[in-house]
């Protein structure tokens, strides 16, 4: 664990607003400017490689030290899908009953793993508990896995015991392997609040930082959208190293990538989950197929369709008759009849005779 100054458990935006007004300060006096240099990157600065913490289909996702945002409408599988995370984080082997694709660093040093839930009842929040501990193959909770459930508190004491907790941990464990917080929206009164979003958001990238460790926060998004709740939504946005969204389709969840900062969106499979009763949590069931239609391939075969249709029976016609074929035949007007027919002959599916009389290219079709 690297050292760190002390981290303020009641950052504000009045402490964010005068942090940069010292810096500011800093950069109009000449003689602070060597300060600024703490803050200067060049290509000879010496930076370690981010660790790689989640990673999906071999794509990085979550690293140290940086927030990753997962969002979802309500029951769409956010927390099953942060419940096979969890497993993940508390395995010691990488053993676990998960998802394909999905890989979280095994905890071989057993660090701290911190879930906070703000939402949940406390009996939900049991049962999910203990999922999470049987898709770990373990039969009970380790000592290194600390499951919170603050939903009871005022939200003003939640920042507190959000740093108490963490704090706890890099004593009793020596550093956080993982931490998830289940919801940030429940952290401040208005998600539609710019300066609150902006603090909260701010608090735990300090957090990340200070205890180097990935930070999942989960926020919902606006019903019947896929756009995060609010300021805090738009915020969460801005400053996660990766965005992931859970959609529902029936009573199947897929996880959809929707900003990734150290990974393509095409190396992301829509990776398939649905609830196992016999096992009593979410599984993998494969991965979501989409058939698209290339829409220039199905004009292309439907204007071949009608060009066979107009022209069989060896059939030959001038111009003006194909086109009034091609109007009659298509319920098409006289311009859309006439780019058929342009894309008829640019295609070569029908060719002019010495006559001046189009028919059926035979050997192109």
């Amino acid at each position: 664990m690297r050292d760190v100054p002390p981290l303020n458990p009641k950052i504000t935006l009045k402490d964010i607003q005068e942090d940069a007004m010292r810096h500011l300060n800093w950069l109009r006096n000449p003689d602070t400017h060597d300060a600024c240099e703490a803050y200067r990157i060049t290509d000879d600065t010496p930076l370690p490689e981010p660790v790689p913490v989640i990673t999906i289909n071999d794509e990085i996702i979550s690293t140290e030290g940086n927030l990753t945002t997962i969002s979802g409408a309500s029951k769409s599988g956010k927390s099953a899908f942060t419940s096979i995370l969890l497993a993940g984080a508390i395995s010691t082997d990488g053993l676990i009953d998960g998802l394909e694709f999905v890989n979280v660093q095994p905890n071989t040093t057993k660090k701290a793993v911190i879930h906070i839930d703000t939402e949940q009842a406390k009996h939900k929040h049991k049962n999910n508990l203990r999922s999470v501990i049987k898709r770990a193959n373990m039969d009970k909770c380790p000592d290194y896995f600390s499951s919170y459930n603050i939903r009871a508190l005022e939200v003003a004491q939640y920042t507190e015991i959000t740093t108490q907790i963490c704090e706890r941990a890099l004593r009793k464990h020596g550093g956080i392997h993982l931490m998830v917080i289940d919801g940030i929206a429940d952290f401040i009164k208005d998600v539609n609040d710019a300066e609150q979003s902006t603090t909260i958001v701010k608090y735990f990238e300090e957090l990340a930082i200070k205890y180097q460790t990935p930070i999942i926060v989960i926020v919902h998004t606006n019903p019947g959208t896929d756009k995060e709740r609010g300021h805090l939504g738009s915020q969460c946005q801005r400053k996660c190293e990766s965005l992931l969204m859970v959609k529902t389709e029936g009573n199947i969840s897929f996880i959809e990538p929707k900003l990734l900062r150290m990974a393509g969106k095409a190396n992301i499979p829509a990776i398939q989950f649905m609830y196992d009763k016999a096992k009593g949590y979410h599984v993998g069931c494969g991965i979501k197929t989409e058939i698209v239609v290339d829409k220039s391939v199905a004009r292309i075969n439907k204007i071949k369709a009608l060009c066979e249709t107009i022209f069989s029976g060896q059939t030959s016609l001038n111009y003006l008759h194909v086109i009034k074929a091609i109007m009659i035949q298509a319920n098409k007007s006289t311009n859309t009849a006439k780019a058929f027919f342009k894309e008829m002959r640019v295609r070569e599916m029908i060719i002019k005779g010495e006559d001046n009389h189009w028919r059926l290219n035979n050997t192109a079709l």
